[in-house]
């Protein structure tokens, strides 16, 4: 009976044999005309090597270059906000640098248009002959790792890619490992130290503040916790949210009031601001719809279609963004982007709140200034 009931209703009504296979061939070539020819591959000129996994490119038709992340590798940052020079960060931008600036490229996206940073997510092709894929060629050369963390079409064979690179020794993964061991020990970060203490626990330290008894199984949760504070928090809401997860200053004489609330506790009532009076970027957002002036170093940008981010913060979420649209770009001198990036500046403007994140929009150039 169920063989009989699947002949009955899979055949179209009024078609057989061939003329029901001619059918199934017109509605094929019938859909593919009305999808149209399959995307074209983007392609645009290299104009800038941001970090080994960023690029800006001036696609074809557009006056404009967008910034373009490559698909599946994380290459170390030249600039990470909390982390300050990534180990080998300098030689994986000017690797891909060498291979790319200035050239016109060919590029394809995957399953996602962009990131959440509003870059273009692709894989990106050297011009024929070459052809070489770029983001594969990083992960050869030992200049990035995979990055695995979302999805995408490539992944066995970049994972292959620097499994050779390791295997081999090349870049990042240099003496086994120890060359970036070697260059983080010297001092280029700032470490979490463990130290065994009495009961067979141990105690952990970092930036001046340490917590003691922590159990061998909760060493890994306790260091991700404080490296996570140290990357997504200011200096001063570090100090208070890390005294919350049992951190307190090795030395006494530097703590601050006890009790003493963070600046990122947005339920305290906002105290106007005083003409003139320069404020911590890190307060700007209890300032809102006031003009005030703020201080502090440009640690991120990011430009978008119609907007140029600057960041005193990587948790742009959290803390004051300054923006500049694309629109006003030419009143400023030289490239805003570049320009302004690990600079301390100081600016004047209003502060609003867009998505409950505060924003500051700079107009002029009169209204930001590089500090000495």
């Amino acid at each position: 009976m169920f063989i009989r009931r699947k002949i009955k209703v899979c055949p179209t009504p009024g078609f057989h044999g061939k003329g029901r296979a001619s059918l199934g061939v017109f509605f094929l070539l019938l859909l593919g005309l009305l999808a149209g020819p399959a995307s074209a591959a983007e392609t645009g000129v290299v104009d800038e090597v941001v970090d080994g996994d960023t690029l800006r490119v001036r696609t074809t038709g557009s006056a404009e270059a967008v910034t373009v992340r490559l698909i599946g590798i994380d290459a170390p940052e030249r600039s990470h906000p909390s982390l300050g020079k990534e180990f080998f960060s300098d030689e994986a931008a000017s690797h891909l640098a060498s291979l790319c600036r200035g050239k016109t490229v060919r590029m394809e996206k995957d399953a996602e248009e962009t990131d959440k940073y509003d870059r273009l997510l692709r894989y990106v092709f050297l011009p024929p002959p070459d052809g070489r894929l770029l983001n594969e060629e990083m992960l050869r050369a030992g200049m990035a790792r995979a990055y695995t963390r979302f999805p995408f079409s490539r992944k066995d064979a970049f994972l292959a890619a620097e499994g050779g690179a390791r295997r081999e020794g090349t870049g990042l993964w240099k003496d086994g490992g120890m060359a970036e061991a070697r260059w983080l020990a010297a001092g280029n970060a700032a470490p979490v130290e463990v130290f065994p203490s009495g009961g067979r626990t141990f105690v952990l330290a970092h930036k001046g503040l340490a917590k003691a008894g922590v159990e061998r199984g909760d060493l890994p949760k306790e260091i991700e916790g404080i490296l996570r504070l140290r990357g997504e928090l200011s200096d001063t809401e570090f100090a208070s949210k890390a005294r919350d997860r049992g951190f307190r200053p090795i030395d006494p004489s530097k703590a601050g009031p006890a009790g003493s609330g963070s600046p990122g506790q947005r339920a305290l009532q906002p105290v106007p601001a005083i003409p003139g009076t320069v404020i911590p970027w890190e307060e700007a957002h209890r300032h809102e719809g006031e003009e005030i002036v703020v201080e502090g170093t440009i640690v991120r940008t990011h430009r978008a279609e119609k907007v140029l981010y600057l960041n005193f913060h990587a948790n742009w979420k959290r803390y004051l963004t300054l923006v500049i649209l694309v629109k006003d770009l030419p009143l400023f001198p030289g490239n805003p982007e570049t320009a302004y990036k690990g600079k301390k500046v100081r600016v004047r403007g209003e502060v609003k709140l867009y998505k409950d994140h505060p924003e500051m929009v700079v107009r002029s150039p009169g209204d930001i200034t590089v500090v000495p």
